[in-house]
């Protein structure tokens, strides 16, 4: 992005700085005025893009959070075997119901569906994606 940037201003100060032959005043001025106008449509579309990595990068960072928990499948695959309670958690979010035994089973959102299973250590040992 710091590249585009970059461009985006060598090109506006190229433009101002390099000299135009054109038969008037009038012609260069108008020139000058369609070239910058460009270059402020330019940034506006650099800002936007901007914008937009921005929450995908949030997204990223943050998944279980901003990506609908259980509902994001990029989540699901984003467990691992041996993972905390709390690991999990911060991931898929709040299963909709609990089943303690040999084995704690999370369900997301009902038993036919999405579930994740941890031994009797609290670590997770397999899951079933939705």
């Amino acid at each position: 992005m710091k590249f585009l940037k970059i461009s985006a201003a060598a090109i506006f100060i190229i433009l101002l700085v390099s000299p135009v032959s054109y038969g008037s005043d009038t012609a260069q001025d108008q020139e000058i005025a369609m070239l910058r106008q460009k270059v402020s449509e330019l940034e506006n579309r650099l800002k936007e893009m901007e914008s937009t990595l921005a929450k995908y990068q949030e997204k990223e960072k943050a998944p279980g959070e901003s990506g609908n928990g259980w509902e994001n499948l990029k989540n699901w695959r984003r467990l691992k075997a041996g993972m905390n309670t709390e690991e999990v958690l911060a991931i898929l979010g709040t299963p909709i119901k609990t089943i303690d035994g040999v084995k704690t089973l999370w369900y997301y959102p009902d038993i036919y569906r999405g579930y994740v299973s941890f031994d009797d250590k609290g670590r997770l040992t397999g899951w079933h994606e939705p």
